[in-house]
């Protein structure tokens, strides 16, 4: 004789656990993925925004003491502001984000700010990202900077 239970089992089979289980890791691996890209994104769009900023705040300064200034990237992922001659007491020293590198061909690697704030050289500065290569292009007299992405 078998007893019959009030009650029937309820609960998942493996096969629905594991489905929803991945599920859940497909979903969380695509927003991951997502994030990560546009972080790296944000990183360099601030680095550009920081180099454009840097570049005036050079002229500017020459502008406002009637000073040469010179901003200078370096290939070793630097780049550093001096006033006049003074190369070793830079105004300013900032560092590339590790996913932003420098082309080395780029023709334009200083900067040069006149007492008028007027540019002395000009052209364009390329740096590689992850999705390509920005070029800051630096046009002649007072610097109209472009972003070309």
């Amino acid at each position: 004789m078998m007893i019959k239970s009030k009650y029937k089992e309820k609960g998942f089979t493996l096969i629905e656990v594991l489905l929803v289980l991945s599920i859940v890791v497909l979903i969380g691996s695509i927003v991951s993925h997502v994030t990560f890209k546009l972080s790296e994104k944000s990183v360099v769009d601030q680095f550009i925004q920081q180099v454009t900023l840097d570049i005036q705040r050079m002229q500017t300064f020459a502008m406002e003491k009637e000073v040469y200034t010179t901003i200078v990237f370096l290939d070793n992922g630097t780049y550093k502001g001096y006033v006049q001659n003074e190369y070793n007491n830079p105004l300013l020293e900032k560092q590339f984000p590790s996913n932003i590198k420098l082309n080395t061909n780029s023709n334009l690697k200083r900067i040069r700010f006149n007492m008028n704030g007027d540019i002395v050289e000009f052209g364009s500065i390329v740096f590689f990202t992850y999705d390509g290569y920005r070029q800051l292009i630096v046009n002649i007299e007072k610097g109209r900077l472009k972003i070309v992405e």
